[in-house]
C-alpha cells in the first residue's frame, strides 16, 4: 500500500506554507492526489452584534471571509501547477456553517498535512491543533514546523518506540512512507539490555522490506522529548515518527508531557497518530 490521498490545510493562523511545501513534495513522490482545505472559525463580530448586525455589515464580512478563501485558492493551485500536479489537486472550503470539520473530512484521505504549532486554542479553535486532528479523525497527522524549507523531502526517519500501543499504531500508519526510505531508526529510550519488543519490531519492519537500525538512548536532562529531538539531530532526520499521547489527552495538556514537548521544540516534521 502506498499514499494516494493527502489533505492538506490552511487555517485562520497561518501555518500553512511550509505544510502546503512539503504536501506538494509528498503528491510528487508518491504521485498522489492533494486537497487542500481552508477552514475559518465563525467570525466573532457575528456573535457580539447580535441582533444589531445589519446586512451589509453581514455582506462586508461574508466578502472578507470569501476573498480570505479565494487568495489561497488561487495560491494553491499556483503552486500545484509549478510543481505539476494541477491534474490531481483540488480545493476544499470548509466552514463551520457546514457543519464540516477537519478532522471529519481527513478520514477520507491517506494523510494530513498540517502547518502551525499546538498552541492551544479556545471554541473552535481547538478542533484544528494538529494534534486535535490526530486524536479525533483516526488518521495520521504530519506537523510541518512553520519555517521548515527542505527543498525536497528528507529520506531519513526516525521511529519513536516505546512497544505501547500508540507507538505501535503509529508505525503502522507510516510503514507505507517508511518503505520508502533510504534511512530507517527505531529509537528506544532507556538504559541496560534492549526490550524484547524492539527486536520484534525490526523484524516486522524486516518482513516489510524495511531494513531498520535499532537504537537504545538513555534519557537525557531534558526529558524523553528532548532526547528523542537530539537523537534526529544527530540523524539529520527528516522525519519523525511517533504514538501521540498515550496517557490521557487531558493530563498531557495539564501536566506536559512527550507529546506536547515534541509538538512545541521539534525542528522537523513529526508524523503522528492516536
Amino acid at each position: 500500500m502506498t499514499i494516494r490521498s493527502i489533505l492538506t490545510t490552511y487555517v485562520d493562523n497561518g501555518g500553512g506554507d511550509s505544510a502546503t511545501r512539503m504536501a506538494i513534495q509528498m503528491a510528487q513522490k508518491y504521485d498522489a492526489h492533494l486537497t487542500a482545505a481552508v477552514w475559518q472559525p465563525p467570525n466573532p463580530l457575528r456573535a457580539r452584534a447580535g441582533r444589531m448586525m445589519t446586512r451589509e455589515i453581514d455582506e462586508v464580512l461574508d466578502r472578507a471571509r470569501a476573498e480570505f478563501v479565494r487568495e489561497r485558492r488561487d495560491a494553491f493551485m499556483e503552486r500545484a501547477a509549478a510543481a505539476g500536479v494541477q491534474d490531481r489537486a483540488a480545493f476544499l472550503d470548509l466552514t463551520a456553517r457546514r457543519g464540516q470539520s477537519i478532522s471529519e473530512v481527513a478520514r477520507g484521505h491517506d494523510v494530513v498535512v498540517m502547518g502551525g504549532g499546538p498552541d492551544v486554542g479556545e471554541g473552535d479553535r481547538f478542533g484544528v491543533r494538529p494534534d486535535v486532528v490526530a486524536l479525533r479523525s483516526g488518521r495520521p497527522v504530519l506537523l510541518v514546523q512553520p519555517g521548515y524549507a527542505a527543498e525536497r523531502i528528507v529520506e531519513t526517519a526516525v521511529v519513536a518506540w516505546d512497544g505501547k500501543r500508540a507507538a505501535a499504531r503509529a508505525l503502522g500508519d507510516a510503514m507505507h512512507i517508511l518503505g520508502t526510505k533510504e534511512r530507517v531508526m527505531l529509537l528506544a529510550i532507556g538504559e541496560g539490555q534492549a526490550p524484547a519488543h524492539l527486536d520484534a519490531t525490526l523484524r516486522l519492519l524486516s518482513l516489510h522490506g524495511i531494513d531498520a537500525q535499532a537504537e537504545l538512548h538513555p534519557e537525557g536532562p531534558g526529558g524523553i522529548g528532548q532526547t528523542i529531538l537530539d537523537a534526529c539531530a544527530r540523524q539529520q532526520a527528516g522525519l519523525l515518527v511517533m504514538g501521540a499521547y498515550e496517557h490521557s489527552k487531558f493530563s498531557e495538556d495539564l501536566l506536559g508531557g512527550v507529546t506536547r514537548h515534541i509538538l512545541e521544540n521539534a525542528n522537523l516534521p513529526v508524523l503522528m497518530s492516536h
